[in-house]
C-alpha cells in the first residue's frame, strides 16, 4: 500500500473506525455485556408498573385521569410489541383496587421506579470507567430520570393534542415514513439523554450522539423483527408456557432492549475515548 493513501484522511478514517469497531466488540466482552443486560431486564420489569402507576399519577396532575391512561397505552404499544394489552390490564386492576393516588403514594412509586436507573448507572459507569456516585447522588440522578421521562410523557401528550399527525393507518407511503422517522428521532434522543447524562463523567455530545444513533437503529429494527418473529408462528410460547407467554415474550424483549442500550453504550465511550480523548479523562461529572 502506498504512503500517499496511508496518509489519505479516507485511509484514516477507516483506521479510525475499525479501532472503534474492535474496541466495541472487546468492550462487549471486557464488560459482560449479556449478564447486565439479564440483569437490567430484571430490574426493568421490577420498575415498570411503579414507573407506569406513577406516570398515571404525575399526568393525572396536569391532564384528565382518562387522558393520562390513554396516552400512556398508546405508547405502550409502541414501546412494546408483545403484552401491551397484559401490562394496561394489570394497571387497570391496579388502579381499581387502589383508587386515586396520593402524594405520599405518587413518591413511594417514584422511588421504585428509580430502581431501574439506579442499576443502569452502576452499570454505565463501569462502561465509562468513571467512579461511582455516592449513595444520596445515585438515587437523585435516578429520581430525576423518572421525573424527565414523566415530563416529557406529558409533553408528547400536550404536543399530541395540538398537532395533528398523519398515522400511519392512513395507509399512505408518507404517512408510515414521517410515523417511522419521528419514532426513530425520539428513540435518538432518549438513547442520547441516556448516554449523555446517567453515566458519572463528562461525556462527548457528539460521541453519546453516535452511541444514540446506533443504539436507535438496532432497537427498531429488532422491534421490526421481534414482531414478525412472533406473528411468524416459528415459535409457540403458548404451547411450552401456557398462559404465561405474554410475560415471557416481554422478558425476551426487555432483554433485547437491554442489550441494545448496553452496546450503544458500549460504541458511545469507544468513540469518545477514540476521538475525543481528553474529554474522557475530564474530572466526574455531578
Amino acid at each position: 500500500m502506498s504512503t500517499p493513501f496511508k496518509q489519505s484522511s479516507v485511509y484514516r478514517f477507516f483506521q479510525r473506525a475499525l479501532k472503534v469497531t474492535q474496541a466495541t466488540l472487546e468492550g462487549i466482552e471486557e464488560y459482560e455485556i449479556a449478564a447486565r443486560a439479564a440483569a437490567l431486564a430484571y430490574y426493568g420489569l421490577l420498575s415498570l408498573f411503579p414507573m407506569l402507576l406513577f406516570l398515571v399519577f404525575l399526568g393525572s396532575q396536569f391532564l384528565e385521569s382518562e387522558e393520562a391512561r390513554a396516552a400512556l397505552f398508546k405508547s405502550l404499544e409502541e414501546i412494546l410489541p408483545t403484552a401491551a394489552e397484559t401490562v394496561q390490564q394489570v394497571v387497570d386492576q391496579t388502579l381499581a383496587m387502589r383508587g386515586s393516588i396520593g402524594l405520599i403514594g405518587g413518591i413511594g412509586l417514584l422511588w421504585s421506579a428509580s430502581t431501574l436507573f439506579n442499576a443502569l448507572t452502576k452499570s454505565l459507569n463501569v462502561i465509562w470507567s468513571a467512579p461511582p456516585r455516592p449513595f444520596w447522588r445515585r438515587r437523585m440522578v435516578a429520581a430525576v430520570s423518572v421525573l424527565s421521562i414523566g415530563l416529557l410523557f406529558i409533553v408528547s401528550v400536550t404536543f399530541s393534542a395540538l398537532t395533528v399527525v398523519p398515522s400511519a393507518e392512513d395507509g399512505t407511503v408518507i404517512s408510515q415514513w414521517v410515523n417511522f422517522t419521528v419514532g426513530l428521532v425520539v428513540t435518538i434522543l432518549l438513547f442520547w439523554l441516556v448516554y449523555q447524562l446517567i453515566p458519572n463523567t463528562p461525556e462527548n455530545l457528539k460521541a453519546a450522539l453516535g452511541g444514540g444513533i446506533l443504539a436507535a437503529v438496532l432497537w427498531q429494527g429488532a422491534k421490526a423483527i421481534f414482531v414478525v418473529y412472533l406473528a411468524s408462528g416459528l415459535t409457540n410460547y403458548g404451547a411450552v408456557y401456557g398462559s404465561l407467554a405474554s410475560v415471557i415474550a416481554l422478558i425476551l424483549w426487555a432483554y433485547i432492549s437491554a442489550l441494545i442500550l448496553f452496546v450503544g453504550a458500549v460504541f458511545a465511550a469507544a468513540l469518545g475515548k477514540e476521538y475525543w480523548p481528553k474529554v474522557q479523562n475530564m474530572e466526574q461529572g455531578f
